[in-house]
């Protein structure tokens, strides 16, 4: 054969012979996107040296380094083969840790978080559950805790429709009170303790509530008992869904556990209200009121018992790294390690070492811009739930009929906040966050000038549009406020995270304390859904701005979204 048609001679490295001609790929058939090589017809190509360009898919790479590598890998016994054929089969659960060429174990540097989300919601779920189970009886908690909303606003009896400010205060004042609580308890002792003891505080106020028929005391401590169980159990349970849920699970678990249930509670309530004989009876609207408390704290003991599972996150800050990795095991099924669950561990260490780098101070400086935005939303959140729009759907009923004679009013009334609240929070991963609250902040602005004019100008108005027009603003305030939830378990960074949570649900308390105690007029009712209109316009406005996109994200990066003023990504 002709020299001329041999190609340069590299120089000569790598194993003193090659492998044998039959492992090569056949000489007829071209490399996959480079041309036929340049040998004569019926030569062979020169033992010793790597094939030119890349091989057919159908045969693997002999175990030569590369002509364009200045120095070959270090050997050390066999040298690894260099993969450029095609790529193994994605493992079933998650990446391959990287290997060293060197040593073959694992690299130092952590894994990236690859999650294999499962097509399908019913698969997704199933895989999920046992992380919205882990704060699952807080969900019962917040339960009652709407109901009681609703009951200290307005939706109460005929018998306790004129009460003193205080009981119709009082279970704000325990929430506070719970609230403050949970501040100074933050990690000190575990989720599982905390809800067990709240469960155990509205099964207590709930049975209060069902002995005892017309006793305002009575119903007083029984307030009394939910608020502080409701507030003691919020942060926490709140840190503990973020901490739980996989980033594509996290703002659907937030959103059921705390903003659905606290408004299908308030909605309860209000079938309460609408159904319930007004005469006076022996067993009342309060002591079924009371009978379904209790029920909600037996049930929400036995499932924080059982299945409430402690926060990897804090596990590890606590040094105890194989009941993180245990942990994470349980959260997701099937209950077995994978390479999936020890790329979240890792994740959550490098969550820990971010935060645990960050002094108080720094802490609280980050969080101070998530608290403002945060508890400007949740105030107008309170104040979507207030007296003054439970006066608006009163003054839309004919004034001709008592207010207890209507039905499908109060039931639609009621079913607009939850069925809003109960859509946005299912697609909450996938329209996002950021989208929901402006386009709800929006709707509410909009209906909430309608609704100030029309009051205005009573009684010249048509009552049936009044009521429409307050019914159109609960579904957007659902759709507003929805994300609130989910944002709250992400915000803050993890050394205040539970003060800063607790904070903002008590700036909403206070709220509601403060509407409570005005006294109604026409005037005023008029200017507060001007006000409410013109809170609800700026916030979408400056919300394009502020708010940040945290769907599908670790709790790293969207701590990281929340810092300044600015929101990154839409």
């Amino acid at each position: 054969m002709n020299d001329k048609y041999l190609p340069p001679q590299p120089p000569s490295y790598g194993f003193t012979s090659a492998p044998p001609d039959g492992s090569y790929p056949p000489q007829g058939y071209p490399p996959h996107g480079y041309p036929q090589q340049a040998y004569p017809p019926g030569g062979s190509q020169p033992q010793g040296y790597p094939p030119q360009g890349y091989p057919q898919q159908a045969y693997p790479q002999p175990g030569y380094p590369p002509q364009n590598y200045a120095q070959p890998p270090p050997s050390f016994g066999a040298m690894p083969p260099q993969n450029y054929g095609p790529p193994p089969p994605p493992h079933t659960y998650g990446p391959t840790p990287p290997q060293d060429y060197g040593t073959g174990q694992p690299q130092m540097s952590p894994p990236t978080l690859l999650m294999v989300q499962p097509d399908g919601w019913y698969n997704r779920n199933q895989k999920n559950k046992p992380q919205s189970n882990a704060a699952g009886a807080a969900s019962l908690i917040f339960l009652s805790g709407g109901m009681n909303i609703a009951w200290s606003i307005g939706f109460r009896s005929i018998y306790f429709a004129e009460i003193p400010l205080h009981t119709r205060v009082a279970w704000f004042i325990g929430a506070i009170i719970g609230g403050l609580l949970s501040a100074f308890l933050a990690n000190k002792i575990p989720k599982k303790i905390v809800l067990c003891f709240c469960s155990v505080l509205v099964g207590i106020g709930g049975i209060i509530m069902a002995a005892t028929t017309y006793n305002i005391e009575a119903v007083e401590a029984g307030l009394y008992l939910d608020g502080i169980a409701n507030g003691l159990a919020f942060a926490p349970a709140l840190a503990l869904i973020g901490e739980v849920s996989v980033p594509y699970m996290r703002g659907v678990n937030a959103a059921t556990l705390e903003h659905m249930c606290y408004m299908l509670g308030y909605f309860l309530q209000v079938i309460f209200l609408s159904t319930w004989s007004t005469s006076l009876s022996s067993f009342n609207a309060e002591n079924m009121h009371g009978v379904l408390a209790a029920i909600y704290g037996v049930i929400g003991l036995c499932i924080a018992c059982l299945l409430c599972i402690e926060s990897p996150v804090i596990l590890l800050a606590n040094g105890n790294e194989q009941q993180a990795l245990d942990a994470l095991r349980r959260l997701q099924r099937p209950y077995t390690v994978t390479t999936e669950t020890v790329a979240q561990l890792e994740e959550h260490k490098q969550y820990l070492a971010k935060n645990r780098d960050m002094s108080t101070i720094q802490s609280i400086v980050q969080a101070l811009p998530a608290f403002v935005c945060l508890s400007y939303l949740r105030i107008l959140n309170a104040m979507s739930l207030c007296k003054f729009v439970f006066y608006a759907l009163i003054l839309s009923l004919s004034p001709s009929s008592s207010v207890y004679s209507y039905t499908w009013q109060y039931l639609l009334f009621g079913c607009c906040r939850w069925l809003s609240s109960f859509i946005t929070g299912f697609y909450m991963e996938s329209v996002g966050r950021k989208k929901s609250t402006l386009l709800g902040l929006l709707g509410c602005g909009g209906i909430a000038i309608g609704i100030s004019t029309l009051i205005y100008a009573l009684p010249y108005i048509d009552f049936d549009t009044l009521f429409v027009f307050v019914c159109i603003f609960q579904f957007f305030a659902g759709i507003a406020f929805t994300a609130t939830s989910a944002y709250l378990t992400e915000a803050y960074p993890l050394g205040v995270k539970q003060h800063f949570i607790g904070s903002t649900f008590i700036a909403e308390m206070v709220i509601y304390i403060i509407i409570a105690s005005t006294d109604y007029s026409k005037t005023g009712h008029g200017i507060f859904f001007a006000f409410m209109a013109g809170l609800c316009l700026i916030g979408s406005l400056l919300g394009i701005w502020c708010l940040p996109e945290t769907r599908r994200t670790t709790l790293r990066e969207a701590q990281d979204k929340f810092k300044g003023f600015l929101g990154k990504g839409f």
